[in-house]
């Protein structure tokens, strides 16, 4: 029920260009956490798009490994991090009413 192909093992054309984009996005967050190092605040965003590397390269080489409970704690963690973070920062420019977000260095 709800299967796309009939047989389990063999591997789609969706399913390789999705291994095929993760891995483009695994080099995208590690080409920017590799550009945070100059950053005076670079241990945070560091970790923020290394996280993302990691779990879109273990999709991208080995995507059995979304099945495993540390992969999706993982996941789940960061997102809710990141979203709090912006939550946070979301209420401060409301809070704060600020209209120009550009002139503030979250903005940039």
């Amino acid at each position: 029920m709800g299967e796309v192909c009939e047989e389990k093992n063999s591997k789609t054309c969706l399913t390789v260009i999705w291994q095929i984009c993760n891995v483009f996005m695994s080099l995208f967050f590690a080409l920017a956490t590799y550009v945070q190092i100059n950053d005076p605040d670079a241990g945070i965003w560091m970790v923020c798009y290394g996280v993302p590397a990691v779990l879109c390269a273990l999709i991208g080489f080995k995507p059995h490994v979304t099945e495993t409970l540390p992969w999706r704690r993982v996941a789940d963690l960061h997102v809710m991090v990141s979203s709090a973070v912006t939550a946070v920062l979301g209420w401060r420019l409301y809070k704060e009413q600020i209209t120009e977000i550009f002139q503030q260095e979250e903005g940039r």
